[in-house]
């Protein structure tokens, strides 16, 4: 199908003779957001190390608009156009907006032709252009020890798609946001949407049927349901299956 993005094909992992995913295919489709649902242990977390490549399956495939591809760390999965936001977030509290922005990737010139020097102004420049075209506007010298918990999401997020990612994988984001900054959050992510595909992986049903389009309940390692999320679905089926 000429919608699909990201097909993984037959996924297994063992952990010696733990097997955390026993044969797991689905597909991710452009512009939507696929819930990814299951108790702990469910075998989620494991199966988006894989797509993001921190870690290798045992067996099976994955597939980006149709071509087979192989990871062997986040670096091959990011030039595949996949990016992560982590349940952490990987922010530094005590560093600034823009110096989390460009952590690991800062912009730099030569004076003198030799004397390398950071390109404050420019990291400035595109961080705020990032944030506004995410409807996010704030100063981004301001220490992310200051913002708040939607704040602090909404800038790994920005981070994660200044690269224009075709796939962001959004790892338990909302865990530990307030009701009312996890509705700015979702907002955000819907936006997203129209220009990237997003995996969004909880524990959490209510979230996903709030916020996706479609939705996979994994349990002890396989697929136990996949669907559509329509105002039909029921939370108390679905609860049942996890």
């Amino acid at each position: 199908m000429d919608d699909v993005v990201l097909e993984c094909r037959n996924i297994v992992k063992h952990y010696g003779n733990v097997e955390a995913l026993n044969g797991v295919s689905f597909e991710l489709r452009k512009n939507e957001i696929l819930g990814l649902v299951g108790d702990n242990g469910a075998g989620k977390s494991t199966l988006l190390k894989i797509i993001r490549g921190a870690v290798q399956p045992t067996s099976g495939e994955i597939l980006i608009n149709g071509k087979k591809v192989e990871f062997s760390s986040p670096m091959d999965a990011a030039e595949e156009g996949i990016q992560c936001v982590y349940q952490d977030l990987a922010l530094v509290d005590q560093m600034t907006i823009v110096d989390n922005f460009f952590l690991g990737r800062e912009l730099r010139e030569k004076k003198l032709g030799f004397i390398p020097v950071l390109r404050k102004k420019k990291m400035e420049n595109e961080t705020e252009q990032a944030l506004k075209q995410m409807e996010f506007s704030m100063d981004v010298n301001k220490k992310v020890s200051d913002l708040s918990g939607g704040q602090r999401q909404a800038i790994a997020v920005a981070r994660a798609v200044f690269a224009d990612p075709k796939i962001v994988l959004l790892d338990e984001p909302t865990s530990a946001l307030s009701e009312i900054a996890k509705h700015e959050v979702f907002k955000l992510l819907k936006g997203l949407k129209e220009e990237h595909s997003l995996i969004f992986v909880t524990h959490d049903l209510n979230n996903t049927l709030q916020l996706c389009d479609r939705i996979i309940i994994l349990k002890h390692g396989v697929i136990e349901y996949e669907g559509e999320v329509t105002k039909d679905l029921s939370l108390e089926e679905l609860l049942s299956m996890m």
